[in-house]
């Protein structure tokens, strides 16, 4: 406990102490700003530098929130980018990121309950896709649901891997770029009420910021109070070899939350000189979560299990800090040099109290658990880019990251007359992983067709797990990954085709590596114990990607892309029993191969008929649909796919641009669209003996927003209005016997009200 404590008073005094840094800053900023004042002549942040003067190669940068510039972003890539601009993002008034992510192409998001969603691309979770935070991988520990969708300028996604970012993107990534400073004063205030199956939730976001000269700042605040409940109802079973059932019985599970957040997100830029910039951004949060679960089990076949009846309270207070320092130079002869600094650090101190009573009423456990787990990291990258004669544009670059998760587990157990027996425990676990990558690209500009981009990244990584239970796990793995992209921009045609060729790996993390074992409750072949595996090797992965785009208008098009991976040393998991328990951990098994069709389209329909239908709404369709498959050559099909990946998911969805009331004694403006979002689960083989099932899923969504005035608006959201149960399945041959578990998830409509004001 003494370690605990002292641990926790040193994580206290090392935030409070970055954030009096921050604080010191802010006071030095107008001071520094007016030292700078002579030299940042210009009152716009500078340019992005031209390559050479006589170079035709520009780097993508994407500039404002318009739908037609996301579109450019797009058209002048060489890779496969889309780009969701912060109109889009916003445009549902959606609190939570994975929301907003649900309708954007190529990506589906898969519900985990208490869990938090998954966010898939290519129907893959679990790793394969990479998650990036301004460019860098998101560290262990962290949760999107932290970023509100208010805090976001615009998302990038890409279906390739690139030399510039960590090669564990097997399915893709998703870079989520966070606002910048302020170009022009800014006061804007958003207060929000909702309600999820009678749940209420609350919430207040703030923006400030303004520009002096060469120096600019912002601040983002935000406070948030949500409860959720997540009810379901779970159905075990065993058959004997003639299909009779021998054992089954139901479990009425109810998860609930109750949580409160405080969000601080202060940031500045200082123009140094006309070619020189300096940055920082920090992100600060405190939340204070009460939740829980409570089970009642019902036997009506067989043995009962052990426990009738337990009841879980949790209490959890989390810190979380992400400190970034952004140096940038652009020389005379247009080169560009970029150093980033940075520091993340996520602190979470729980306590859970577990009671279990058995089908007599008698209370046969009591046990308390304290926990103190603190992830932290440091990153340092690097970056220069210059044009070499008229048609390469080189750029290297170097990476160096280190995170460390510790965390102290104390279990203390009562012991009980008739109880179970107990077990009293002081763990200690530790956890390190270091990246060090260097990267090479040359952007070629080939004739006024043709554009490639050549590139070689070798990343190494090592993980070094230890505790008090186990043995140290020190792994090593480096991974050498060229890529190669090509865009033909079709002639006489605005039509263009890209192709891509990348290798790309997926590495354990520390936990799946770590040979701890987390007990579950009521252990049985569907629901066993999880433990790691310390002989774990990364995925390694050849990936090819095509896309055609046909543009219609300046901000309307069809596109169609297809992909085609094969992954070696594929983790999938197995199942053993192991001294008197069931336990489940991950291994390496051979080869699978994963292939998709991804088609969408994006219609402006006042573009499209133009001066021919003057009266044509401004009305805006879009459609997106993707067709996911994998074959793992270790597991015997059919339906042998790889880490339940999602066959299909399916977005159709309009927007209307806000129109002129024609109410009489009511001003304003009206807008209001919505969407509707598939996804299929079905039936996926995990082993020769093992099932899992997932069911389909339907949400449809409806947003109206009403702008009496310029300086402020009303937003109305209804979301998951069909609101099915999700059901997952699982199956298992043991013993003889075929173990089934059943679980169905209740969900709810989610109404939401949003009054903004610019001040």
């Amino acid at each position: 406990m003494n370690s605990i404590l002292g641990r926790m008073k040193n994580g206290v005094l090392g935030a409070l102490a970055v954030i009096g840094v921050m604080g010191i800053s802010g006071l030095l900023w107008p001071a520094l700003a007016e030292a700078q004042s002579e030299a940042a002549v210009v009152a716009t942040p500078a340019q992005p530098a031209v390559l050479a003067p006589a170079a035709t190669l520009q780097r993508v940068e994407v500039q404002g929130d318009g739908a037609a510039n996301a579109l450019s972003a797009r058209r002048e890539s060489v890779g496969a980018l889309l780009v969701v601009n912060r109109d889009e993002l916003l445009r549902q008034g959606d609190t939570r990121l994975s929301d907003a992510l649900r309708r954007v192409p190529g990506i589906s998001i898969v519900s985990q309950g208490s869990r938090g969603p998954e966010i898939r691309m290519s129907g893959l979770g679990g790793g394969y896709t990479q998650i990036l935070l301004n460019g860098e991988p998101v560290p262990p520990g962290f949760s999107l649901e932290s970023i509100s969708p208010e805090a976001i300028e615009r998302i990038e996604v890409s279906r390739s891997a690139s030399v510039e970012q960590s090669s564990q993107a097997i399915a893709g990534s998703i870079n989520i770029v966070t606002r910048g400073t302020a170009r022009q004063a800014q006061r804007d205030l958003k207060l929000g009420l909702g309600s999820q199956l009678e749940q209420p939730t609350l919430s207040a976001d703030m923006q400030l910021g303004d520009r002096d000269g060469g120096f600019s700042w912002g601040l983002g605040l935000g406070l948030a109070h949500e409860r959720q409940l997540w009810p379901m109802l779970l159905d075990q079973q065993a058959l004997d070899a003639q299909g009779v059932v021998v054992q089954a019985y139901r479990t009425d599970k109810r998860e609930y939350d109750r949580s409160n957040r405080l969000t601080l997100s202060p940031r500045a830029t200082w123009t140094l000189s006309p070619q020189q910039t300096l940055s920082t951004d920090h992100l600060l949060r405190l939340s204070r979560s009460k939740g829980g679960a409570i089970d009642d089990r019902y036997s009506s076949v067989g043995l009962p299990p052990e426990q009738a009846h337990n009841d879980l309270a949790l209490d959890i207070r989390a810190l979380q800090l992400r400190s970034r320092l952004n140096w940038s130079l652009s020389e005379a002869d247009g080169s560009k040099w970029e150093l980033k600094l940075g520091y993340t650090r996520l602190q979470r101190d729980s306590n859970a109290q577990y009671e279990g009573y058995d089908f007599s009423g008698r209370w046969i456990r009591d046990a308390q658990v304290d926990s103190l787990a603190v992830d932290q990291g440091w990153s340092l990258a690097g970056r220069h880019r210059r044009a070499l004669a008229d048609q390469h544009s080189l750029s290297t670059g170097w990476d160096a990251e280190e995170n460390r998760r510790s965390e102290d587990r104390l279990q203390h157990e009562n012991p009980l007359p008739g109880g179970l027996p107990v077990e009293n425990l002081d763990e200690i676990y530790d956890a390190r992983i270091r990246r060090l990558a260097f990267f090479v690209q040359d952007e070629i500009d080939i004739s006024k067709a043709w554009q490639a981009t050549l590139g070689l990244r070798w990343e190494a990584l090592q993980t070094i797990s230890s505790g008090n239970v186990f043995e140290t796990v020190n792994k090593r793995s480096s991974v050498l990954s060229p890529v190669l992209q090509v865009l033909w921009r079709v002639p006489a045609s605005k039509d263009q085709l890209r192709m891509g060729l990348a290798r790309s790996y997926k590495a354990p993390t520390p936990r799946e590596l770590t040979p701890r074992r987390f007990v579950a409750n009521n252990n049985s072949p569907t629901t066993p114990d999880l433990q790691g595996n310390p002989d774990l090797l990364p995925e390694l992965a050849w990936g090819l990607d095509a896309g055609w785009t046909h543009p219609l208008s300046k901000s309307s098009l069809l596109s169609v892309s297809g992909y085609l991976k094969r992954i070696e040393q594929v983790i999938v998991s197995e199942l053993i029993y192991q001294n008197g328990h069931w336990v489940e951990r991950r291994a390496n098994q051979g080869q699978a191969w994963v292939q998709g069709v991804e088609l969408e389209g994006k219609l402006s329909v006042q573009e499209l008929l133009g001066s021919a239908s003057p009266a044509a709404p401004a009305l805006d369709l879009r459609a997106n649909l993707g067709l996911n498959q994998s074959r793992v050559k270790a597991v015997p099909g059919p339906d042998n796919r790889l880490a339940q990946q999602t066959p299909l998911s399916l977005n159709l969805g309009f927007d209307h641009r806000p129109v002129t009331l024609p109410l009489a004694g009511i001003a304003g403006a009206l807008s209001w669209g919505g969407n509707l979002n598939i996804t299929t689960g079905g039936l996926k083989r995990l082993a020769v003996d093992r099932w899992a099932d997932k069911s389909s899923n339907a949400a449809l969504d409806f947003y109206a927003a009403w702008k009496p005035e310029k300086q402020s608006q009303w937003r109305l959201s209804l979301s998951n209005l069909l609101h099915p149960d999700q059901t997952t399945q699982r199956r298992v041959l043991a013993e003889g016997l075929d173990h089934r578990l059943e679980e169905r998830l209740q969900t709810g409509a989610n109404l939401r009200l949003l009054w903004e004001r610019s001040l």
